[in-house]
């Protein structure tokens, strides 16, 4: 059955872990600048309290699984469960949920649990005594070869690793909204991205955490519907409101998981690119490496692709159509760039084509320094065509800056 269901279960057990009221017991003094401001650790010797939210809250501040943990063991010896808590004290931090800690050290400071909660405390101790014991049946069957290294976990088992912890502590935050009767007003804000935040949880192991909360949403559903009977017993200390707040609660944690998966996505860098070799890149480009027409005094050589490739400005001579193709940069690529057997990324305003009727003596003043180059070419009487960028086997290459 569902985890609320076997907490109901487990009522009578609990009521054997009642702690008695202890009013030695001495006060915690957290070393933090705020304590000052929280006032000192709660005590419920002589007044039982409405609410446990400021209680929690105390704790919470100043803090975490570690001290947690203490509490569990202390509250179990206080009991005369030695042999339970020697198996907590191996227990990881990992597994220890703080609401369940705090609860075990307000029930030592003179809190009077309710079936519910002492129901839960018992659970999850039980919960613990079975990972410690499962470890160290493990432990006892690996058997470790004299002189052999020790093996490190992979980055695959450390990230699983850190996404079972972060659920952990997820799950905490529903069971101190459960310890706190449910409350409507009751704000989490982003612990849950925080949390994923803090220890890099990669997004393809957000949908098993996800997986796991819809199951638990289905049953408050299902409670909520009131068709099931053991879900009705198990659930008896709820009232509507609090099963639809703990709905709408359930539904935050999945909105916030899902997402943290957005906010990755959208902030993982781009997988680098390995440089490509510019000969590889201007490899297809047709062009003409050499020309000689002596009848035009004609002898030109053909500079190569390579210096095409990331330049701003080029001169390319077309020497069947005698035309003259000067491309230049756009303001946006800021540099021509060879792709197949096209040259893009020039300005169809400022580059153009021109029919040249005295090329021997139109090359050599567009060959020049490029101011001069540039007027020339604009006064040329001819007609202006826009360059399309495609090469072929009649255009050779003459200047390129």
């Amino acid at each position: 059955m569902a985890r609320m269901t076997r907490i109901a279960t487990q009522k009578t057990k609990a009521k054997s872990l009642a702690v008695e009221t202890v009013g030695s017991v001495k006060d915690l003094r957290p070393r933090d600048a705020d304590a000052q401001y929280y006032g000192s650790e709660p005590n419920f010797v002589t007044e039982q309290p409405r609410s446990l939210i400021e209680a929690f809250n105390w704790y919470s501040k100043f803090y975490s699984s570690k001290e947690a943990k203490d509490f569990l063991v202390d509250y179990l010896d206080r009991n005369n469960k030695i042999e339970t808590a020697k198996l907590i004290r191996k227990a990881p931090e990992s597994d220890i949920n703080t609401s369940i800690g705090w609860l075990a050290r307000m029930s030592v400071r003179g809190l009077q649990m309710e079936d519910r909660y002492q129901a839960r405390l018992q659970l999850h101790i039980e919960k613990l005594v079975e990972i410690v014991k499962a470890a160290d049946k493990a432990e006892r069957k690996k058997t470790v070869s004299v002189g052999t290294e020790v093996q490190r976990k992979t980055i695959q088992e450390v990230m699983r690793e850190r996404a079972s912890q972060a659920a952990a502590e997820i799950d905490a935050f529903f069971d101190e909204y459960h310890a706190n009767g449910y409350s409507k007003d009751f704000d989490t804000k982003s612990k849950v991205m925080v949390e994923l935040q803090e220890r890099n949880i990669l997004p393809q192991h957000v949908p098993h955490l996800v997986a796991n909360w819809e199951k638990i949403r289905a049953e408050y559903v299902e409670l909520q519907a009131g068709t099931c009977d053991q879900l009705n017993e198990a659930y008896s200390f709820m009232s509507k409101m609090q099963v639809r707040n703990a709905i709408k609660f359930i539904d935050s944690i999945i909105t916030d998981l899902n997402g943290y998966v957005a906010v990755k996505q959208v902030s993982r860098k781009p997988r680098a690119r390995k440089a490509v070799p510019v000969e590889k890149i201007v490899a297809k480009l047709k062009y003409c490496k050499a020309f000689k027409d002596d009848a035009l005094k004609l002898d030109l050589v053909s500079l190569s692709p390579v210096k095409l490739h990331n330049c701003t400005e080029a001169w390319v001579y077309d020497t069947k159509k005698r035309k003259m193709h000067h491309f230049v940069a756009d303001t946006y690529s800021k540099s021509l760039g060879v792709k197949g057997n096209t040259l893009l990324g020039f300005d169809k305003k400022e580059s153009g084509i021109k029919t040249l009727r005295k090329p021997a003596e139109q090359i050599k003043e567009l060959t020049g320094s490029k101011p001069a180059a540039r007027k020339y070419f604009k006064e040329i009487k001819a007609v202006e065509a826009v360059p399309n960028g495609r090469f072929n086997e009649d255009m050779i290459i003459l200047k390129a800056f």
